[in-house]
C-alpha cells in the first residue's frame, strides 16, 4: 500500500509561495520566542560560571582550559567576537542580556540551517521540520540558555549538511567546512565523540542497507572540481586536516598554549569516571520522558515531534524513493538519531540539555514523516483535517514555549522546578535577596559595607552579579572569625554563624531561595548612631588669636573594618560537572 502511494514525490511538494511563508513564519516565530527579555530569568549556575570565565578571558586574553571541571574554549571565543561587533563594553557591564543572545543567535542559525536539507526532506518537510524546531520547547528554551549545547547543536547540524551537500555532487569546499565545524565541534564540547559514533554508525548501516550516497546525476554548480569516486582516504583528508587544525588552532590560543591541546585529549579519562552519574543520575527513559509525557502539575510533551519523528523513521525505510541517495541520507539519519538516544540514555550520568543535538535530527525526521503522511492521505478531506491536525500540535508546542520561556506572564515557569527543561536552577526568588542588599547598601551610602557570603558553593551565582563589587568574600565553609557587616550564609550553617556573632547585635533578614532546597538568609549588624559627648568650654587664650573653633560637641568616626577581597574563581566542579 505504501508502495502505491508512495510511488511519486511530486505530491508531497508545495508551492513556493507557500514555501517561503512557512519557512518566513518559523523564522518569526523562533525569534518571537527567543529574543525577548533575556534578562528576567536569573542566572543559572552554570552561566554565571561561564560569563565569568568569559570576563577573565576578554580581560587576560589567555584563556584557562581546565579539564577536570570545564569544557573548550570555542564558545567564549565565540562569545568574544560577537562582544566586540555588538559593543559589549567592560566585562563588569554585561548583562544576561548580553550572554545569552549568543545562544540566540546560535538558534536562530540553526533553524536556517534547516535549508541545507530541503533537496532530500521535501519543501513540505523542510518547512514543517522548521516550524517544529522553531517553537520546540526544548530547543526554545536552551536557545536562551549560556552554556555549550547550542553551539554545538548548531556545529553537529552544520556538519552533516555539509557532508550531505558534498555527497550531492559539491566540491571539496563542503569537505573542508565540515570539517572546520568539526574540529569546533570538539572545541566546543568535548562529548562530540558520541555524535560521531553515532553518526558512524548511521553512516555504515545505511550503506550496507540501501548503497551510495552520491547523487545518480550530476547536478547545480559545483565548488570545486572533485569526484566523489576518490580515494576514501584521499576524501577523509579533507576533513581531519581541517578539523584537526582548528581544534589545535582553538584550544593552544593561536598556537601558544600546547598544554591545552594535550590536556584536551587527556580529559576523556575523566569522561569515563563521570559516567556512572556523579550526582546526575536518572533512569534509562529520562530523555523519552522528555520528547513525549513529563507531567508535573502541567503536562509537558513534545509527542508531536516525537510522533512524527517515529513516522518519518519508518518511510526511510518502506517508502518508496526515486533516489536511492535521499533514501541512504533518511535511514543514516534514522539510526543515527536512535543511536544518540540510546548512547545517552544507557549512560547514568544525564542533563536534559544533552539530548539537544539528537532532538533536532528527530524533528528533521518529523518533517519528512509530515511529507509522507501528506502524501499517504488522499481527499480533500482527510487533508484538511490533516493540516488541522498539525496546526493544533504547533499551537500546542507554542502554548509550552511560551510558558517554558515566560513569555506566558499567567504562567512563568521559566525559571520553575517543575519545568522540565529547568535543572538545578537558580530561584527567582534571589533577585529579592539582590534588592534587599541593594537596600541596605542604599542605607548605609556612602560607606559600602563589607559582604561575607557562606555557601557550600560559594553562593554562585552571586559572584556574577557582584563581580564588580571589591568589598564581598566568598567562603565554602564558616571562617574562625566574622568580621563584615553583612553576612549571608545557607540554612545548614546559619545556626553556627549564630553562635559564632553571640553578643553581637545582628539582625536577620529573609530566608531567600538560592536554588531548590537551598535557603540563605541575610544577616546584618545594626549601626548605632556615634554618641556626642559634651565637654566643658575651653576658654580662649588671651595672648594667642583665636582659631574661630566653635564650641560644641566632638564626634568620633566609625573604624573602618577590614576589606574582603573579591574571590579568584574557585574550582566549580559540582557547579559545571562534566556532561559525558
Amino acid at each position: 500500500m505504501f508502495t502505491t502511494q508512495m510511488s511519486s514525490r511530486k505530491e508531497v511538494s508545495i508551492t513556493r509561495i507557500s514555501f517561503l511563508f512557512l519557512v518566513l513564519l518559523a523564522l518569526g516565530l523562533g525569534a518571537f520566542y527567543r529574543f525577548p527579555s533575556l534578562d528576567r530569568r536569573p542566572m543559572h549556575t552554570d552561566e554565571a560560571i561561564l560569563g565569568m570565565k568569559l570576563a577573565d578571558y576578554a580581560q587576560s586574553g589567555h584563556f584557562h582550559y581546565d579539564p577536570n571541571d570545564y569544557h573548550g574554549p570555542a564558545l567564549h571565543q565565540v562569545s568574544l567576537i560577537w562582544a566586540k561587533v555588538a559593543g559589549w563594553g567592560d566585562p563588569s557591564s554585561w548583562t544576561e542580556h548580553d550572554l545569552r543572545v549568543v545562544a540566540v543567535i546560535c538558534g536562530m542559525l540553526l533553524l536556517a540551517v534547516t535549508l541545507l536539507f530541503a533537496d532530500v526532506l521535501g519543501r513540505l518537510a523542510t518547512a514543517m521540520a522548521m516550524l517544529m524546531c522553531a517553537v520546540s520547547p526544548m530547543m526554545a528554551f536552551y536557545s536562551r540558555y549560556f552554556i555549550m549545547e547550542m553551539q554545538l547543536t548548531l556545529l553537529v547540524a552544520l556538519t552533516l549538511a555539509c557532508f550531505w551537500r558534498y555527497s550531492q555532487n559539491g566540491g571539496r569546499l563542503w569537505l573542508i567546512a565540515g570539517g572546520c565545524c568539526l574540529g569546533f565541534q570538539h572545541a566546543t564540547k568535548e562529548t562530540f565523540i558520541l555524535n560521531i559514533a553515532a553518526a558512524l554508525a548511521g553512516w555504515l548501516i545505511a550503506r550496507a542497507l540501501i548503497g551510495d550516497f552520491q547523487a545518480a546525476k550530476s547536478s547545480g554548480l559545483r565548488l570545486s572540481s572533485s569526484s566523489n569516486n576518490s580515494r576514501p582516504t584521499k576524501v577523509w583528508l579533507w576533513v581531519l586536516i581541517p578539523a584537526i587544525f582548528i581544534s589545535i588552532a582553538s584550544y593552544s590560543g593561536g598556537f601558544h598554549d600546547w598544554k591545552a591541546v594535550q590536556d584536551s585529549l587527556m580529559s576523556y579519562a575523566n569522561y569515563f569516571q563521570r559516567s556512572d552519574g556523579s550526582g546526575h543520575e536518572k533512569p534509562w527513559h529520562y530523555y523519552l520522558s522528555l520528547i513525549f509525557w513529563r507531567k508535573d502539575t502541567l503536562v509537558w510533551s513534545e509527542a508531536m515531534i516525537g510522533g512524527l519523528g517515529l513516522v518519518g523513521m519508518l518511510y526511510a525505510f518502506v517508502g518508496d524513493f526515486k533516489s536511492k541517495a535521499h533514501q541512504a541520507f533518511l535511514v543514516f539519519l534514522s539510526i543515527y538519531t536512535l543511536a544518540l538516544f540510546f548512547g545517552y540514555s544507557i549512560l547514568s550520568y544525564k542533563t536534559p540539555w544533552c539530548i539537544l543535538s539528537a532532538q533536532y535530527s528527530l524533528t528533521l525526521l518529523a518533517g519528512s514523516g509530515a511529507g509522507w503522511i501528506w502524501t499517504w492521505l488522499g481527499g480533500s478531506v482527510t487533508r484538511w483535517i490533516y493540516k488541522l491536525a498539525l496546526g493544533l500540535g504547533i499551537w500546542h508546542l507554542c502554548y509550552l514555549t511560551s510558558i517554558t520561556t515566560g513569555s506566558n506572564a499567567a504562567l512563568p515557569y521559566e525559571a520553575d522546578s517543575r519545568n522540565p527543561y529547568v535543572y538545578s536552577h537558580t530561584s527567582p526568588n534571589l533577585l529579592r535577596l539582590l534588592e534587599e542588599v541593594k537596600k541596605i547598601r542604599a542605607e548605609r551610602a556612602p560607606e559600602s559595607p563589607d559582604i561575607q557570603v557562606i555557601n557550600q558553593d560559594s553562593g554562585w551565582p552571586l559572584p556574577w552579579y557582584w563581580r564588580a563589587e571589591k568589598n564581598v568574600g566568598y567562603q565554602t565553609t564558616i571562617p574562625e572569625k566574622l568580621t563584615a557587616s553583612v553576612i549571608i550564609v545557607d540554612s545548614e550553617q546559619l545556626p553556627a554563624v549564630r553562635s559564632l556573632l553571640e553578643g553581637r547585635d545582628y539582625r536577620e533578614r529573609g530566608p531567600f531561595g538560592l536554588r531548590p532546597g537551598v535557603l540563605v538568609s541575610i544577616l546584618v549588624e545594626k549601626v548605632y548612631a556615634p554618641e556626642s559627648k559634651t565637654v566643658a568650654p575651653v576658654l580662649p587664650d588671651k595672648s594667642s588669636p583665636s582659631l574661630g573653633v566653635p564650641e560644641g560637641t566632638i564626634s568620633t568616626s566609625p573604624t573602618l573594618m577590614p576589606m574582603i577581597h573579591a574571590p579568584v574563581l574557585p574550582n566549580m566542579g559540582a557547579a559545571i560537572p562534566r556532561k559525558p
